[in-house]
């Protein structure tokens, strides 16, 4: 079953996280996608920033969440927001 991850920063700084969520993006997903990703956006509004990316299902997004890049990239979202929530959603 194809699966979704949102996860939602609330920041004050917005452009930090979204520069840091673009160059994630585009260095692990656009490059060289890994195996079950299907797609991936990102989204600004009033002070939240959404990161979404979608799955063929979830060892393919577990895979992806256990890797040192992910895990390094929100780490350094992590330092400019103020909250963050991870939401897994089923779709299709």
């Amino acid at each position: 079953m194809p699966i979704a991850l949102l996860i939602t920063f609330e920041t004050s700084q917005a452009e930090h996280v979204l520069t840091q969520l673009r160059a994630y993006k585009e260095r692990e997903f656009d490059r060289n996608p890994p195996r079950g990703f299907l797609t991936a956006s990102l989204g600004e509004d009033d002070g939240k920033v959404v990161f979404r990316s979608e799955w063929e299902n979830d060892e393919a997004l577990e895979n992806a969440r256990d890797s040192a890049p992910f895990e390094a990239c929100l780490d350094l979202c992590d330092i400019y927001a103020d909250d963050r929530n991870d939401e897994k959603i089923e779709i299709g």
